[in-house]
């Protein structure tokens, strides 16, 4: 009776395993997916951007003084030669005096460099050069004398060989003497006279420019414009070529933007830039490179590392009426872009034998399709062809998906 059973049990688990093997076939994968639809999209490297003027100068101050009075302050609008600040010039006469006084002892320097030697140390020198000549002369005789007296046996070799060397040594002393003569003689290098010269006429160029300013002890606008920086007050005492502040034209402002190298390929002028700043409450206005410096530099980012970048120059094309200079702003150098194209989600795209495809659900199937893709931005993928607009492509596809595969969407797409 059990064996009979045993039979019976054995084709009914069979059945049931087939049953339940056809049956999940037709379960449906769940996924998430999304329509291709038309939009523009567009490549391009993000940046921070700073705002500066195209047309500043710097506003040094000309002579040294303690400041009397500021009458002007950071914003105000001046016109060229409007009087700025105003300088106490007591400080000028010593300065004047210290100057005169370099100036004299300038000229007593080129005098004496240009002074050829002293006359009367050359004749002593040529009197003792004329004496130990014809002393010398002398000698020589009498060395031949005892060379015959010593090659008779007279006088020893050691009295001969005395004289010989106190002979030697007079010849010496005699042409140190000549190179004395000569030095004295010599006139001093053309490069001394000219370094000296240089000194002087720098020398008298300063006293020119401070005698200009006597009694005009004052800071004027160079160019019209707007006052910025103003880095002194009233009490402050200023060194020459101090700088004070900054005129610049406020109507002229552009970008400045440091980019990675290895960013800037496929930036050039002309580029369009989108500009934005959710703090200024400035959205995509628009603006184009119009200088791309020629050389990189070093510089660390917030985070100590260091980066090659190189400065690029951006003119807005319409100008914020909030905009000041040292503002940031948010930046997209726009490298590729394409309007009115379709668009799906990057990782719906995968590769395939080099080749890129998509599953699409087609009425809760799965279906796989050949794509050719563009510009990738972002999250999303320009579509080129292969889909059509206001199909559903799968996003992140799971590797058991296949063709014909039931699915099942998950989100409202």
């Amino acid at each position: 009776m059990k064996k009979k059973l045993v039979m019976i049990a054995i084709p009914a688990v069979t059945v049931l395993a087939a049953m339940g093997y056809f049956m999940s076939l037709n379960v449906a994968v769940e996924v998430n997916t999304s329509a291709a639809v038309k939009g523009s999209i567009s490549e391009y490297v993000e940046e921070i951007g700073e705002v500066d003027l195209r047309n500043k100068v710097k506003v040094n101050s000309p002579v040294s003084g303690e400041v009397l009075e500021v009458l002007i302050s950071s914003g105000d609008v001046v016109a060229e030669g409007d009087l700025l600040i105003r300088l106490d010039g007591t400080d000028a006469a010593r300065q004047l005096a210290e100057l005169d006084a370099q100036i004299l002892a300038a000229h007593a320097q080129l005098n004496d460099a240009k002074r050829t030697g002293n006359s009367d140390a050359i004749k002593s020198l040529e009197l003792d050069i004329a004496n130990l000549t014809s002393q010398i002369a002398e000698d020589e005789i009498k060395l031949k004398d005892m060379k015959a007296l010593y090659d008779a046996g007279a006088i020893s070799q050691e009295s001969y060989r005395s004289f010989e060397r106190a002979l030697e040594a007079q010849k010496l002393n005699l042409q140190k003497l000549r190179l004395q003569l000569n030095q004295l003689k010599s006139p001093v290098s053309q490069n001394i006279v000219a370094q000296f010269e240089a000194q002087l006429k720098q020398l008298q160029i300063q006293r020119e420019s401070m005698v200009d300013y006597q009694g005009d002890f004052v800071i004027t606008a160079s160019i019209p414009g707007t006052v910025m920086n103003l880095q002194t007050e009233k009490g402050d005492f200023l060194q020459p070529g101090m700088t004070v502040l900054e005129i610049g034209d406020m109507e002229k402002l552009f970008i400045t933007a440091d980019v990675l190298v290895g960013d800037i390929a496929g930036i050039e002028e002309g580029t369009k830039v989108e500009i934005s700043s959710k703090d200024l409450g400035i959205d995509n206005i628009t603006g184009k490179v119009t200088m791309i410096h020629p050389n990189a530099f070093t510089k660390f980012s917030d985070l100590g590392i260091e980066q090659k970048r190189i400065r690029a120059e951006i003119d807005f094309e319409d100008k914020p009426e909030n905009i000041k200079p040292g503002y940031d702003l948010e930046l997209k150098l726009i490298l590729k872009e394409s309007d009115n194209t379709l668009i799906i989600p990057e990782n719906s795209v995968f590769k395939l034998d080099s080749k890129s495809f998509v599953f699409i659900s087609d009425n809760g199937t799965a279906r796989l399709r050949e794509v050719e893709t563009g510009i990738k931005s972002g999250r999303d993928i320009e579509v080129l062809s292969g889909l059509q607009e206001g199909e559903y492509v799968i996003e992140s596809p799971d590797e058991e998906l296949e063709e014909g595969k039931k699915v099942k969407a998950m989100n409202n797409d």
